[in-house]
């Protein structure tokens, strides 16, 4: 609906709104129910107040037909109104912090840590036999980009309510090192990244802190390398349509939004009749 890859051009923005907008949809439904509240209602509302937080506002006609492309009509209204529904149930928290700023900052560390004394040592070169040369300002894009492209799998994952974005990024870029690494092309760099943590910090922080960080990354990285196989709610992979069509179909019989079910209305109905006879 919005982002990069929107259905509808308008409302093509950056990934890092579609990042708010999975984001605070996640938080919203940690404390409310789905029988409570049309879940395709509140993405509408999570989109539009998305394009506000990150100061990208966007015509909210261009919403309504977005959800028309996507064969699921939400009329301008009906997201006013459960914008104003969505705000009261987040708490009015709208700070959100994405792992995207933090691949970018991991990168431009990286950059300035392998040219020195200590750093050196940490990168190598694919097929390189040993040779070792000086770092180039564009060996690290592809490490960068892969990791930026498994962030967008990580934002439609219950992962960043699991853990802080700074251990996401440095978790992605981890990932995407390896990624890279076994490419086998010799103009892609290979850095230690656990060798960067510990070099990096070391006198810093105390040691056990180190520890835990990188506990907690390469447990987290595992995760991650499972997000492929659909496990902790990626929305990018393995959707099963048929099962989310059969928890609609429940979700109907009991929810406290919408119109009521005309089926189950004339079921009723000639329920009562037959009780009455």
């Amino acid at each position: 609906l919005i982002g990069p890859r929107a259905t509808l051009s308008s409302c093509r923005r950056s990934a890092k709104v579609a990042s708010t907008a999975c984001l605070l949809f996640r938080r919203f439904y940690l404390c409310n129910s789905v029988m409570m509240h049309d879940p395709k209602n509140m993405l509408a509302a999570a989109a539009f107040l998305a394009t506000k937080v990150e100061d990208c506002m966007i015509n909210i006609g261009y919403l309504e037909m977005g959800t028309k492309e996507m064969s699921a009509p939400v009329p301008m209204q009906d997201i006013l109104d459960a914008e104003v529904k969505f705000i009261k149930g987040i708490d009015f928290d709208l700070l959100v912090f994405s792992p995207y700023k933090t691949v970018l900052a991991y990168t431009e560390d990286l950059r300035t840590f392998l040219k020195s004394e200590k750093g050196k040592g940490l990168l190598s070169f694919s097929g390189s036999h040993g040779e070792q040369r000086l770092l180039a300002s564009e060996d690290l894009r592809p490490i960068h980009d892969a990791a930026m492209q498994i962030c967008d799998d990580v934002i439609v994952s219950d992962i960043p309510l699991l853990f802080a974005p700074g251990e996401v990024g440095l978790a992605a870029l981890m990932i995407a090192n390896e990624y890279v690494g076994n490419g086998g092309d010799e103009s892609h760099s290979s850095v230690d990244m656990m060798g960067y943590v510990r070099s990096r910090f070391h006198g810093a922080v105390n040691a056990s802190a180190v520890d835990a960080v990188t506990h907690r990354v390469s447990k987290l990285g595992q995760m991650i390398r499972e997000l492929k196989e659909g496990k902790y709610g990626c929305g990018n992979y393995d959707v099963n349509m048929d099962t989310l069509k059969g928890l609609n179909k429940k979700l109907k019989k009991c929810r406290a939004w919408g119109p009521a079910d005309k089926k189950e209305g004339k079921k009723k109905k000639k329920k009562r009749k037959a009780e009455d006879a």
